[in-house]
């Protein structure tokens, strides 16, 4: 299994030298570019550029195809957005919202104005919309944006973790795990489905919001999971409203781990 490195400021991507949301295959050298085509395109919506590696299949024909379009260009939107990221409203956003700046940053998270705003994807893995963050908690989508999830890059076999929003998503990556982030907590059941037959996943833990529509949400995605023959178990952020705020708490993967041990396996 190739392991894949993301790259830093102090190594940025070989092919475009920018130093976020690109990846570097450590055993072979190849190179998963999300600004620089080749004829390789990638499941997360990078380009692959020299070696062979199994961390980012190519997109293939699953029943995720059939997604309608964004109303416009979502990954040249993204894409020319990063380009000229503030740096110092981002870092603002970390102290915010308790959550590293490189985590952020991994995430595909730029600025936009005051906002914040991060991509959502599709079942296929294409960009379908942008979601935005105000000062003040709201949440809101570029205009013409399609509701999608919000996924952690170069997916390398670990079993993903599901939870509510771009924030906790983030969360759960700083914590170690690839992630999957609903919108909200109900819908982008398709979205989370497709994503797990396209790149292989056959169980997922599930993360709701310690209230009642985040477990019921859970809920209903674990249903449509296991109809779909995904493995799936319920968890909660132990003693907390939602898994950003256990990870602002001072969680560790190692606690995390610990008190979702005994979470029953299902399907």
């Amino acid at each position: 299994m190739t392991t894949w490195q993301r790259v830093s400021r102090q190594h940025p991507c070989p092919v475009c030298h920018r130093p976020d949301w690109c990846g570097v295959a450590a055993d072979t050298g190849a190179v998963c570019c999300m600004r620089v085509q080749s004829d390789r395109p990638t499941g997360n919506g990078g380009w692959l550029h020299g070696g062979v590696v199994r961390a980012c299949p190519p997109p293939r024909a699953t029943p995720a195809m059939g997604y309608e379009p964004p109303d416009f260009n979502a990954t040249l939107w993204w894409r020319t957005v990063r380009f000229v990221i503030k740096w110092n409203l981002m870092d603002s956003w970390s102290r915010r919202l308790g959550l590293p700046i490189d985590t952020l940053d991994v995430m595909g998270a730029c600025t936009l104005g005051p906002m914040l705003a991060f991509p959502m994807y599709d079942g296929n893995g294409q960009i379908c919309g942008i979601r935005t963050r105000n000062r003040d908690g709201t949440k809101r989508a570029v205009t013409g944006s399609r509701a999608g999830v919000f996924l952690s890059p170069h997916y390398d076999g670990d079993e993903p973790l599901v939870c509510e929003g771009p924030t906790d998503a983030t969360a759960a990556l700083a914590l170690g795990f690839w992630s999957i982030g609903r919108p909200s907590c109900t819908g982008s059941e398709r979205h989370v489905v497709d994503t797990c037959k396209r790149l292989g996943i056959k169980r997922v833990t599930i993360c709701a919001d310690a209230d009642g529509p985040g477990i019921a949400g859970a809920k209903k995605l674990g249903d449509v999971l296991q109809a779909a023959k995904i493995g799936i178990r319920m968890v909660t952020p132990c003693g907390h409203k939602d898994l950003r705020d256990w990870f602002k708490a001072g969680a560790t993967r190692a606690m995390v781990d610990a008190q979702w041990s005994q979470a029953e396996w299902r399907g």
